[in-house]
């Protein structure tokens, strides 16, 4: 069965599930038991298909690990990829459990199962204990930009569900102290500024995401995030350029046509 996650069912059938993200491909028994899931799709069609033979003979998923760990505990990356499949369940905290065992077990606190680890527990304990505390700690001592990025989106998160603009904004500033040659960063905290209306703050904006344009200069998403603060700021003309480049990127794309016909509307 294949469910569109937007529609009345699937809204239902995600939320009854814990669906993290779109695709999510789910394994059941023919009682209804779920046996695994696929999160997510890089485009690697062979190892993919590889998981879904796999799955389908008790191969790898969540049963055949804790089987096997019962006889292996004190190995690292059996928990790491135990840990992992409660996390893609949505079930943080039997997730937590073995996230923590992996800091215990590991002896490179510089492998990427430590780190990945690390981060899963600070993130699950900021958002459970509702304490950001967990994540600024590690977002500031994290040697690994690809892990400190995933740790500062995700305090933004934890303060834009509480709509704590304020927070937001002293975040993605650290941020970017921190990562100063990450653009998707930049453009994030730009697109925040826009989508939030924080017209104190679009100068600010334009500026970060010009910043992120000369480190991608092909990305038309950024592109697309300048148009629109250079058009919220009024900027028109310097908007309607900067949705020409989109639009010269990604031609299908049709927000953009849309954008650039609606700022020479407002030119008239």
């Amino acid at each position: 069965m294949k469910l569109d996650g937007d529609t009345e069912l699937g809204r239902k059938l995600r939320n009854q599930w814990l669906v993290p993200g779109y695709p999510t491909m789910i394994f059941f028994t023919v009682e209804g038991e779920e046996i695994d899931r696929i999160v997510g799709f890089d485009g690697n069609k062979e190892p993919y298909f590889q998981l879904v033979k796999d799955y389908s003979n008790g191969k790898n998923t969540l049963k055949d690990l804790l089987a096997r760990v019962k006889s292996d505990t004190d190995n690292a990356k059996l928990n790491f990829d135990i840990a992992n499949k409660y996390n893609d369940r949505g079930d943080d905290e039997n997730a937590l459990i073995y996230f923590e065992k992996v800091l215990v077990l590991e002896p490179d606190h510089d492998s990427e199962i430590y780190l990945e680890a690390e981060y899963n527990v600070a993130e699950s304990k900021a958002f459970n204990e509702d304490n950001p505390g967990y994540l600024h700690h590690y977002a500031q001592n994290c040697s690994n930009k690809h892990m400190k990025y995933y740790a500062y989106s995700s305090l933004t998160r934890f303060f834009r569900q509480k709509k704590d603009q304020a927070n937001v904004i002293r975040t993605y500033e650290e941020a970017l102290i921190g990562l100063p040659d990450n653009a998707s960063m930049m453009n994030s905290y730009a697109w925040y500024i826009f989508q939030n209306k924080v017209s104190d703050y679009y100068e600010r904006g334009i500026n970060v995401a010009r910043k992120a344009l000369e480190i991608e200069p092909e990305a038309d998403s950024i592109w697309d995030t300048l148009g629109q603060l250079l058009f919220e700021a009024g900027y028109t003309d310097k908007a309607i350029e900067a949705m020409q480049k989109a639009v010269a990127l990604a031609p299908n794309e049709a927000s953009y046509k849309v954008n650039i016909n609606k700022y020479k509307e407002a030119q008239n």
